[in-house]
Parts: structure tokens; sequence; C-alpha cells
């Protein structure tokens, strides 16, 4: 028997073409035992439910109203002083120029503007897609109806999630002034949505008020809130987002001030009871998140607090919110029983958000004599400028929640602190 070698060649070679198809063929066809992998976003979502093709327009609900043009006007004054500060500073010129024939000091400044002060807008995206948005009246409709083809355009997908990326939203103050006014229209869908996410901005901290408001609204932190941060893309199946809307407007923020009640139960007693209390928010170097704004004569200052309420048979509440451990349900029921707040400029003073219309707001108001038309906590800013201010937005809450607000400016020492001259106190105190 002879060997032959280019036979067992050619055998060799038909075994590796038969082979090679064998393999090509197990490539293409299904596996019925291993299913495809599918892309590690969220459990929550369904590739099936990722559209191939663009959204038709009808496909987004845009739900929109205009509100009524409000006038802010402007504070009480207890002299000559106090009214020469304002009529100075870099508020009243901004917005006297829009003004004519004195109809500032009867009426007020109009605000008009239909973006920036009357639209409410909230648009209902499926498939939406939130990227780093500014959450405000800005907000373009582009970024609002933004949506994903693709899982891999998102670092997570939920089945809902509501947008309420307001700067600093974790925050009691910027809670009060930012997110409450959008959730005051938008309020019903975390009730009809109760497993939908509620997107904040991640702060440095998220503090305890804000969550037990939350808590209250049925969002608890573990379970819904999703504290986000710019590096995120967030899709969900129904994307809700309600932040195309005014900042100010007394609708919103009396709207929202009537939710904080509701949902602390302030509303059901049908006779509510007279409110009696007199609070003195207290500003000490403890409680402070920022330095100076002390009142340096406190006790003389607490003296004639104190008498005041004597005379008026009213209950004097000095208030620190670093020693309040209750609940802010507790908060709320002590400012919704106030008759009069008093205190220097400061985040407590927006505690006024619980307080009712024809409370009585009296703001200290703290200046530098170097820039004597603004507030202290805005004299970074070059006067000439004329630029806008938050160091008035205590007054524009006020008088958006239909409070009877006075201010009482002071200017400050080398180390940002005050004197209050007792006598101008006093004479305040007499015409309230």
């Amino acid at each position: 028997m002879y060997f032959r070698p280019f036979r067992l060649f050619k055998v060799f070679i038909i075994f590796i073409c038969v082979f090679t198809v064998i393999y090509q063929l197990h490539r293409f066809l299904p596996s019925t035992s291993s299913p495809r992998p599918t892309p590690l976003i969220s459990t929550n979502v369904n590739n099936d439910h990722v559209p191939q093709q663009p959204l038709l327009s009808k496909d987004i609900e845009h739900i929109s109203q205009t509100l009524e043009p409000f006038y802010i006007t402007l504070p009480h004054f207890s002299d000559d002083e106090a009214k020469t500060w304002f009529y100075g500073s870099t508020y009243y010129q901004i917005h006297s120029k829009s003004c004519s024939d004195g109809t500032c000091e009867k009426q007020g400044v109009l605000f008009n503007n239909t973006k920036e002060h009357l639209s409410v807008n909230t648009f209902l995206v499926p498939n939406g897609l939130y990227l780093n948005d500014e959450c405000g009246y800005n907000y373009g409709d582009t970024a609002m109806k933004r949506t994903f083809y693709s899982t891999d355009e998102a670092t997570v997908v939920y089945d809902q999630a509501i947008i309420y990326t307001v700067p600093d939203g974790w925050s009691f103050q910027h809670f009060l002034d930012g997110v409450g006014p959008k959730l005051a229209h938008s309020q019903s869908y975390i009730q009809k949505y109760p497993d939908a996410k509620v997107v904040i901005l991640k702060g440095v901290r998220f503090d305890r008020s804000v969550q037990e408001i939350w808590s209250m609204l049925g969002v608890e932190n573990e379970n819904r809130i999703v504290h986000y941060s710019s590096n995120m893309k967030v899709g969900a199946r129904l994307l809700i987002n309600p932040c195309r809307t005014p900042g100010i407007h007394p609708r919103l923020w009396q709207d929202a001030r009537h939710m904080y009640w509701s949902i602390s139960g302030m509303l059901k007693s049908a006779t509510p009871p007279e409110r009696k209390n007199f609070i003195y928010i207290q500003r000490t170097s403890s409680n402070a998140m920022n330095n100076g704004r002390l009142i340096l004569n406190e006790q003389a200052f607490v003296e004639v607090l104190r008498s005041y309420c004597s005379k008026h048979s009213l209950n004097y509440v000095q208030y620190d919110h670093s020693k309040d451990t209750g609940h802010i349900r507790s908060r709320i029921e002590l400012f919704y029983n106030a008759k009069v707040i008093i205190g220097v400029h400061s985040g407590a003073l927006s505690n006024m958000n619980f307080a009712q219309s024809g409370t009585t707001v009296i703001e200290i108001m703290p200046y530098r004599s170097s820039s004597s038309s603004l507030p202290m906590t805005c004299s970074m800013f070059r006067v000439e400028d004329l630029k806008a201010c938050a160091g008035y937005i205590l007054y524009t809450q006020a008088q958006l929640l239909n409070q009877s607000y006075w201010i009482l400016p002071f200017v400050v020492n080398n180390d940002g602190n005050l004197n209050v001259d007792l006598k101008r106190v006093e004479k305040l105190l007499d015409q309230i």
C-alpha cells in the first residue's frame, strides 16, 4: 500500500472548507438557546418602546396658560430715611424706567412680559431626554422636545420622570423661591404618576426641611428623588417638564403657599385661630451661612420687640432655625399663625412663604455706606451697572404673597454688622 500525500492534502482542504461553511451558518442563523444581550441602561426601560423613527409633533403634549399681568407695589416706609434709600436703590432705578407720571408710587411696578412673567408651560414628551438644560422661563422648544432614539443616548432611562432642576433647589430657601412656583402648577403629575422619578440638582447637602416637604407630597428621597449631576443624560418613556414657568407671579406663589398649608393640615379647621405670633427671626454667628449682618445691640432691640408684644397681647417668638429640630409641619403652623415677622435680610425670612396674606413683614436691610444704593448682599456689583440683584428677593416674595412689607435700611460697619436705631424701630412698630 502506497502513501499518497497529495490525496491526504485534498481531504484536509475539504475538511477546512466544510468547517468554515458550518461556522458561518451558525453565526448568522438565529439561536434559540442564547438571547441577544440588551444594553445595561436601566431595569425600568423596555427597549422595544424606544422609537426608531422621529416622533411626530402631535405625540408631544404641550399644556400652557397665560396668566394676568401684575403689579408689585413699593414697600411701606416708616420714615424719610427708608424712603430715600429705596428710591435711590438699583431696584427702583431699574424698574422706575417703565413708570410714567408717578405711576410707580401709585400702583407699583408693572410686570407684563409674556415669556418672563406670564407664560406657564408643561411639556409631556414620550421618550424624552434631559441634558442639563437650564430650568426656567428661557427653556427653548428644541430642548423641551428633545427625544432619544436609542438607549445608547442616555445614561439612565426611567418609565416616568419629572424635571425640577432649579439651581440650589436642594436648599430650603431656593426650594421655596425656585421649585415652589413650578410645583404650584405641576403637583398633580406627582400624584398621577406615583412611581415617577423627581429629578433635582445634586447639591452639597439636602436640607432636611426640603426632604420633609417632598415626603408630605408623597415623594420619598430614597425611592423617587434623583440627584442630577451634569454628566447625566436622563431619558424617560414619559418625561414631564414644567420648567418653563415664570420665576415670579402672585398666582404661582400663592398657589404654592396653599399647597404647603394643605399638605401640613393647616386647612382642616373651618375657623382658623386668631393670629397672635410676633416672630423675630434671629441671625447669629453660629446659625448664619455667611458672615456679617449681625445686630450688635440685639439685647436692647429684643426689649423693644417684647415691649410692643406686651402692649398688643402678642406672643413673642424668637426663632433660630439652627435650633429647630422639629418637623417642617410645625414650622409651617408657626408662621401660618404669624401676625408680624421681623428680621435682618437672610434666607430664614423665606419662612414668610408659610404666612398668610396681610401678615406684616419687616426686613432690616443692611447696606454699606460706600455702595448705599445696593443691599449688602449685592455690594459686589458696581452701582453704575444697574444689574438685577437678589438682595430684593424677600421684598418681592412678600408682595407676591400679598403681605404688608416694610423696609428698614441700616448701614453696616467694616465687619458687615450693624447697630439698629431703636427709635426708628419703635416709630415703625407704631405705624403697623
